[in-house]
């Protein structure tokens, strides 16, 4: 089967799941369906997965969108430079210091509820005049991580065209 029919059968088959459509046995192949896709999104960004663990929760999408982070020093609005099911990243004039561990809330497209959460600082790199932050999201409801990832595989399926 060539890619871009695979990709089309995908597409199709995770409209209908977004909608609630699936009977459990392609709820099954829907699953690993989406863990295929990730797969081969992770291996174009160039990322190697160690043994065992799920593309789905690693596959990143370049994509803007808000993010509160609350500091100690005060709340930040900005904009995510990328995002993943585990994590973001964002443009920041001055680094956060490492151990804080503020809360975030990232607005997800269209209306849907944002995702809540701790963002914990897993790297800081320099930029001219800012840097870029990245943050690992922990205490996100299982029902939240579900509705991210669903939501980037609508954003990389957007992408395809």
């Amino acid at each position: 089967m060539s890619a871009n029919l695979w990709v089309e059968q995908f597409r199709a088959l995770h409209a209908r799941a977004r909608k609630g459509q699936l009977p459990e046995e392609e709820k099954r192949r829907y699953a690993a369906a989406r863990e295929q896709f990730a797969r081969a999104l992770t291996a174009a960004q160039g990322m190697s997965l160690p043994p065992g663990q799920s593309a789905r929760r690693s596959f990143r999408i370049a994509q803007g969108l808000q993010v509160d982070i609350a500091f100690a020093s005060g709340p930040i609005r900005a904009i995510t430079m990328d995002v993943s099911v585990g994590g973001f990243s964002v443009m920041m004039h001055k680094p956060p210091v490492e151990s804080e561990k503020p809360e975030f809330t990232l607005r997800l497209p269209g209306n849907q509820e944002p995702v809540k959460g701790k963002a914990r600082t897993v790297s800081v790199q320099r930029k001219i005049g800012t840097h870029r932050v990245s943050f690992s999201m922990h205490g996100v409801p299982e029902k939240d991580t579900e509705r991210l990832e669903t939501a980037l595989f609508d954003l990389a399926l957007e992408r395809i065209k």
